[in-house]
């Protein structure tokens, strides 16, 4: 596979034209292999709380707020 760098500019809409040929160009397993590699970074950095590092699982925290209604 030939390695090509573009460099857009922030305004260039072609970025995103270009990036969804890209994905649809891969193959399935290659997707789901960037997928699972994605998700276990999520899991070091504690962005993804499904599961700590440690194998325990965690909870989303319920939060809410009561408001008085008057």
């Amino acid at each position: 596979m030939d390695k090509i760098i573009k460099k857009y500019n922030l305004a260039d809409r072609q970025q995103d034209q270009d990036d969804k040929q890209f994905w649809k160009d891969q193959s399935i397993e290659r997707k789901i292999e960037v997928l699972e590699s994605l998700r276990e970074d999520a899991i070091k950095l504690g962005i993804y709380p499904e599961q700590a590092e440690d194998g325990s699982k965690q909870r989303l925290r319920r939060v809410f707020r009561i408001v008085k209604q008057t």
